[in-house]
């Protein structure tokens, strides 16, 4: 049986849910909200395959600028899994541990550990389900495995990266009947790029579509700088899953491949020193669920990422 409790105190909210059978072995899971921050919004970019020397101002000029902002945290350092795969690390990013938790080790999702592992979408709809959630993406995968259905709304049909940023666009400038506070997106084409050509700042196909998805970010971007103008409280994230050489993505000890960048921005908080902390795939979540301001015992538990506010 689940049991929920709602303990008023001032600008804190505890929901206690314990195990649906209580007769086996109750699991507490004390959920604290933050009512100064459950308000606030995400937006989270997802490139796959994002090799970190292609981030130059001449190839990516919008995410290299917005690196440079002072009210940013930025690496090409990211840690990704040690099996440099797309599996693994979507669903690092997405649930705040490694691999050796969630268990997905490859692209079949086979042996996952979701149900013990969720995503943080999961946490965010246990603490409160009014907040609209979403996951739009050109990996099917990831919505059909990794997320199912913790956000509001996370379709499983294929669509390429143009309708992934469409799709996007128009739920942040209300054109969609899909609304959403906290949004996921998956681009998917830079890496079918590298496989095809070659994952390099010196392959023309590939700094040239890493130029399109920067172009992609920046509108978004630029419209989440108007809903702040009008009272909103936006976090902008960029992130990859792994990085390239040559045409694959499979040594984990090259540096090309297991390394990748990682972009968190909002105008006024303050991030961790970018000189003084690598930040890793399971860091994502947590930074994600402190600044919504949503404490879960769970997850803090679970984790092996910090959140990369201050």
């Amino acid at each position: 049986m689940k049991k929920i409790f709602f303990i008023s105190i001032p600008l804190i909210l505890l929901v206690v849910t314990c195990s649906k059978d209580d007769s086996i072995s109750p699991v507490e899971d004390i959920i604290t909200i933050d009512s100064l921050k459950i308000n606030r919004k995400v937006l989270v970019v997802g490139i796959d395959g994002f090799r970190s020397d292609a981030m130059q101002e001449n190839i990516t000029p919008f995410i290299h600028n917005l690196s440079q902002t002072s009210n940013s945290y930025y690496t090409d350092k990211h840690i990704v899994e040690s099996i440099t795969y797309s599996g693994p690390n979507w669903s690092s990013i997405l649930t705040g541990v490694h691999m050796d938790k969630h268990n997905v080790t490859d692209n079949s999702f086979d042996n996952s550990n979701y149900n013990e592992y969720p995503s943080f979408f999961h946490y965010i709809e246990k603490a409160n389900s009014d907040i609209n959630t979403a996951s739009i993406v050109n990996w099917t995968p990831i919505n059909a495995y990794t997320l199912s259905t913790d956000p509001d709304f996370s379709p499983t049909n294929s669509i390429n990266d143009f309708e992934v940023f469409e799709h996007v666009k128009n739920i942040l400038l209300n054109s969609s009947d899909i609304e959403a506070d906290v949004l996921f997106l998956q681009f998917d084409e830079l890496d079918g790029t590298g496989h095809t050509y070659g994952f390099s700042p010196e392959v023309e196909e590939y700094t040239n579509y890493a130029n399109i998805l920067d172009s992609y970010s920046e509108e978004l971007f630029n419209i989440l700088k108007n809903r702040r103008a009008n009272g909103e409280d936006w976090m902008f994230f960029i992130v990859s899953d792994h990085g390239g050489e040559g045409t694959a993505h499979g040594d984990s000890s090259d540096p090309n491949i297991n390394q990748t960048i990682f972009l968190a921005q909002h105008p006024e908080l303050i991030f961790k020193a970018n000189c003084c902390y690598t930040s890793s795939q399971a860091d994502i979540a947590p930074t994600i669920l402190n600044f919504l301001g949503i404490s879960s015992s769970e997850f803090e538990s679970n984790t092996d990422g910090s959140s990369v506010l201050e």
